[in-house]
């Protein structure tokens, strides 16, 4: 059997599960590793090449396929041997960068060659999410946004979440779900903590609460890729009032039907379109910013993110500057 397996944060727990798995299903197989980032292609292919009639089967891993220049033509080549006596994995590790996104996404090609070949298996922690939300949404029988939003706050570590959705279940004793009346008693993530500060900072100017979560938990890169993220979207609304497509004195009413579904267009992310109603709350920062001001804060967040990465300055320096000089134009 031939399995690749792909991704990012999630693929070393994905990948040691298939490996229980196949040792679980072979007991007593030997396995020999591969390292393409080692030059051992080759190697690789010659044990794929030979099989032993004293050895019934064998797993062979070729790890850090995404170091392999020709990955598409190294599967195609794979597809030439018998694979009867052999369980095979193929691991390509996708590196993110500082805001979320793969520097080396696996290619289309290399998918296509693989799915030829046998299971592809996906570990990327887009996924995860959807997996964390769906479990929220059966074991509290909520709806789907409200199984978002709750994800939104715990975090994407399953362990914890699952332990936290226990705990609102005892608390509730079948009472109606309601996210405020379950606050209290949640262990909050950071990441939701740091989203509120930021929504908060937009709207009141107030950095003092800000600075301080910052100084104590250092994520600045964090920080970066929220205020970019609400930056670009406060741009979008700005940009669709001024040719005449939003106003942000709309109903909720009237923003969910015709309205939301003529820019709906403008709001999507890698797990599709977003939901009316967290655009609709974001209409608020219509009258507060222009589009000059918003595009000069976004050139500022840049060149912010490209003098830490370079050394020109400390990251902690850096953002501090940004929030201090953050003023609405």
């Amino acid at each position: 059997m031939f399995y690749f397996i792909y991704g990012d944060t999630p693929l070393p727990l994905k990948y040691e599960e298939l490996m229980e798995k196949i040792k679980k299903s072979n007991p007593n197989i030997p396995v020999k590793i591969y390292d393409a980032s080692q030059n051992e292609e080759e190697s690789f292919l010659e044990g794929i090449s030979i099989n032993s009639m004293f050895v019934p089967k064998e797993l062979l891993v070729l790890k850090r396929a995404e170091k392999t220049k020709k990955l598409d033509n190294l599967l195609k080549i794979v597809g030439e041997y018998d694979l009867g006596q052999k369980e095979v994995v193929v691991v390509y590790e996708e590196e993110l960068n500082d805001y979320g996104k793969a520097t080396n996404e696996v290619g289309k090609k290399v998918l296509t060659n693989a799915e030829k070949l046998g299971k592809v298996i996906v570990a990327r922690k887009a996924l995860e999410k959807k997996g964390i939300q769906f479990f929220i949404e059966k074991e509290l029988e909520i709806s789907e946004y409200e199984a978002e939003k709750l994800a939104e706050v715990l975090g994407d570590d399953f362990f914890k979440v699952k332990n936290e959705v226990e705990k609102i279940k005892n608390f509730l004793g079948g009472q109606t779900f309601i996210l405020e009346k379950v606050l209290p008693i949640l262990s909050i993530s950071d990441e939701y903590n740091l989203k509120k500060l930021v929504e908060d900072f937009f709207i009141s100017d107030n950095i003092n609460q800000l600075l301080e979560h910052l100084k104590k938990t250092k994520e600045y890169m964090l920080f970066l890729y929220l205020v970019s993220e609400e930056l670009n979207l406060a741009l979008k609304l700005v940009g669709l009032k001024r040719v005449g497509d939003l106003k942000e004195t709309i109903s909720y009413n009237d923003f969910k039907g015709n309205v939301y579904e003529k820019v709906k267009k403008y709001f999507k992310n890698n797990r599709g379109f977003m939901r009316e109603y967290p655009i609709f709350l974001k209409l608020k920062y219509i009258p507060l910013f222009s589009e000059e001001f918003l595009l000069k804060k976004i050139q500022n967040l840049l060149e912010v993110e490209f003098s830490v990465k370079n050394g020109g300055i400390e990251e902690g320096i850096g953002v501090e500057k940004f929030i201090i000089e953050f003023k609405r134009g």
